[in-house]
């Protein structure tokens, strides 16, 4: 009987019948196998792979300029000039700022431009707006100089 048997017969199989010997007749009961699977991982030794490392990129902080605005000389004489005008044509055509007609004189003089220009500084610095909004906030501009105009 070959000893390698159970090398090539896979668990669980009956081994094949056992050779006689030369020359007599001795039979032999098969050997039973008991033993259970058992399943091992295949060890390797090849080193570990190294990991792909990507570092972020170096943080350099970017300094941005912006123009300010609100220290525009042509946006501020725009938008003096544009409330001068709507203030000059609702005292003349509008009947809630008739009352107002005594400051005319003084908006149409040489003063105009430099009482209606305070007025917007104020409104702007207090308001915490900005010159260029002040066209989108006219209504509450104007409110505001109307304000400004009866407490003088």
């Amino acid at each position: 009987m070959s000893e390698d048997w159970r090398a090539t017969t896979p668990f669980g199989t009956t081994p094949p019948p056992p050779v006689p010997p030369p020359g007599g007749s001795t039979v032999t009961a098969p050997p039973t196998v008991t033993a259970t699977p058992t399943v091992t991982a295949p060890t390797t030794t090849a080193a570990p792979q190294p990991r792909l490392y990507f570092p972020p990129p170096p943080f350099i902080p970017t300094i941005r300029q912006y123009q300010d605005v609100n220290r525009d000389e042509n946006l501020q004489y725009s938008v003096t000039i544009y409330f001068l005008d709507r203030v000059i044509d609702n005292i003349k055509y509008n009947q809630s700022w008739k009352k107002y007609k005594k400051f005319k004189k003084y908006l149409k003089g040489s003063d105009g431009y430099n009482i209606m220009h305070k007025l917007l500084r104020l409104f702007v610095k207090r308001g915490n707006t900005n010159w260029f909004d002040l066209k989108s906030q006219r209504e509450l501009v104007e409110d505001y100089i109307k304000y400004k105009l009866k407490n003088i």
